[in-house]
Order: C-alpha cells, then structure tokens, then sequence
C-alpha cells in the first residue's frame, strides 16, 4: 500500500481551522466604528459653536443697522422688513436713503428668521431681537437687546 502524504501549508490549514472571527478581530472593529462616530459627534459640535458664533456676529450687524436706520429716520423700524424696503410710514419715507439690509442677512444661521420687537419709547433696551436657535428651543439675544438700563 502506497500512501502519498501531501504537505498542507500553515494558509491552506488556517483556511479548514477557521470559521469565524476572533474576540480581538471584533474588537478591533468596534473600536474603529467608536473612533469615527466619535470623530463624527465632535464635528457636529464643532459645527454648532460655529452657526451659534456665526447668528451672534448677524445680530451684531442687525443691531447696527437698527441703529443706522434710528439715526436716519428718526424712530426704529416696526418690522425687520423695513431694513430692506424702507419705513412704513409715508412721513418717514422721504428720510430714508437705500436699503440697509439684504433679506439673507436677516436670518439665522439655521435659516429662521429673527424675532424683533419694538419697545414703548424711553425703554432699555429699545428693542428686543433674538434668534430661536436651531430648533426653537434656545434664545440667542444681540448684543442690544440685552443691555440693561
């Protein structure tokens, strides 16, 4: 009886023995997938602080377009709108120069608009403007609008 033995390669062996994963193979992976969500939940704060900061320096420049128009025409705006069209009121109309304001530059960074409101004369602040956040849950005040008299 001739029997021919064949020698099997350590690849050849490995390929029959294995089956499945190892434990350090799975770990390695969730390891990985933990470092990019955690790269990813960074990057979404990150962006965040940045349209927060972003609608705080629009407020600024709101602020100082109200102010802008107050010098010009004599009272501030009843409406946001007026930055960009000119004042309501035909006595004021004859005042106003051009536009101060473009309609993007009225927004927030997430896309809403912002909330002014006009105070009873003699008020500190004069107005009141404000931006609702991201999801309407959060106030984000100009400058202004939180002084305190």
């Amino acid at each position: 009886m001739n029997l021919v033995r064949k020698r099997f390669s350590l690849r050849e062996i490995m390929n029959v023995v294995r089956k499945g994963f190892s434990l350090i193979e799975i770990m390695i992976v969730v390891l990985i997938i933990g470092v990019l969500m955690a790269g990813a939940f960074g990057g979404m704060r990150y962006l965040q602080r940045v349209r927060v900061q972003t609608t705080r320096s629009k407020l600024a420049a709101v602020d100082q377009m109200l102010e802008q128009f107050n010098v010009t025409v004599g009272e501030y705006p009843t409406d946001l709108q007026e930055l960009v069209d000119g004042p309501s009121k035909p006595q004021l109309q004859r005042r106003w120069g051009e536009a101060l304001a473009e309609e993007d530059e009225l927004r927030d960074s997430w896309g809403n608009e912002f909330v002014f409101t006009v105070q009873p004369k003699g008020s500190r602040p004069p107005y009141e403007l404000f931006s609702i956040g991201s999801k309407g849950d959060s106030q984000i005040f100009s400058p202004r609008s939180q002084e305190v008299s």
